[in-house]
């Protein structure tokens, strides 16, 4: 899904908060932006199921553990900006030839609830609205995947922010 796409449903989302908030995008070679996000933001990471198209070689994959972080600011006085980092994995075919990423591909469904839980808690951590109790759901239920991990061709583990580590 192209950022324009996440941009979308994230206006869509935030169409009824009080406050105008916007969504930015981190390039994972950007290492001064990263490094400032780590430091003065907070971060929601999601994993789940998406899917990878390869442009170099065409050929496509899924994934159950795809990675995308939303790094929004410690405090509502700052900007209130939304950052959406992809975290990617290398081509089976291709990645010998290259050190390319590919971005994962998750489907509407999928971004929007990732969406909508960063609304909720920007409820309660910004707007004074009352927490809800945490749900212990497993989104990935309807999908499991047990295929190998390959960490030399995710980007997460290589980043050493993968679950799989």
């Amino acid at each position: 899904m192209p950022f324009i796409d996440w941009q979308d449903l994230f206006d869509e989302v935030f169409e009824d908060c009080s406050d105008s908030w916007i969504l930015t995008f981190l390039h994972r070679n950007d290492m001064s932006q990263y490094e400032n996000l780590q430091k003065n933001c907070m971060k929601m990471t999601r994993t789940g199921y998406a899917l990878f198209f390869c442009k170099k070689c065409s050929n496509t994959w899924a994934s159950a553990k795809a990675q995308v972080v939303l790094y929004h600011p410690k405090s509502k006085t700052l900007s209130r900006k939304v950052t959406l980092r992809f975290y990617g994995q290398q081509c089976k075919r291709c990645s010998n030839r290259n050190n390319h990423f590919v971005d994962p591909e998750f489907e509407n469904d999928k971004i929007k609830s990732y969406l909508e839980a960063l609304y909720h808690k920007f409820g309660w951590y910004y707007y004074g609205e009352e927490r809800p109790e945490i749900q212990n759901r497993d989104i990935n239920k309807e999908r499991q995947m047990n295929g190998p991990h390959v960490q030399e061709l995710c980007e997460a583990c290589q980043s050493g922010c993968c679950e799989r580590i």
